[in-house]
């Protein structure tokens, strides 16, 4: 039988060296990502909990793009059209509304009435 010569021990102790190196590594890297793994629950809840209180918090400060004065009862435009029927005014804004159209047409025709005039 042959002895292995000394130069052919040395590389492979050199290269079980290298792979128990690489192994070593190979395990650190591992312990990390699984403690990452562990803690990657808890950070999607935090994370979606904290967009939650956000998208609540933006929602309460934003202001309406358009107001309304309440002519469409407490719930504004939805209300009406998730029944499918208008609401009726009240009386009072139904008077208000016909004196307002009305001045609004007298105005109007004096304009009308005064730039005729106006013409040669």
């Amino acid at each position: 039988m042959a002895r292995p010569s000394p130069a052919r021990s040395n590389k492979l102790s050199a290269e079980e060296i290298r792979l128990q190196k690489e192994a070593e590594a190979l395990r650190r890297k591992a312990q990390e990502l699984e403690s990452q793994l562990r803690m990657l629950p808890a950070q999607i809840q935090a994370k979606r909990s904290k967009e939650k209180e956000q998208a609540m918090l933006r929602a309460r400060t934003a202001s309406p793009a358009v107001s309304l004065n309440g002519a469409h009862g407490a719930h504004g435009a939805r209300s009406a059209k998730s029944n499918g029927k208008r609401r009726p005014l009240p009386a009072r804004e139904l008077q208000n509304a016909r004196i307002k159209f009305l001045v609004l047409c007298l105005i109007l025709a004096t304009i009308g009435l005064l730039l005729w005039r106006s013409l040669p």
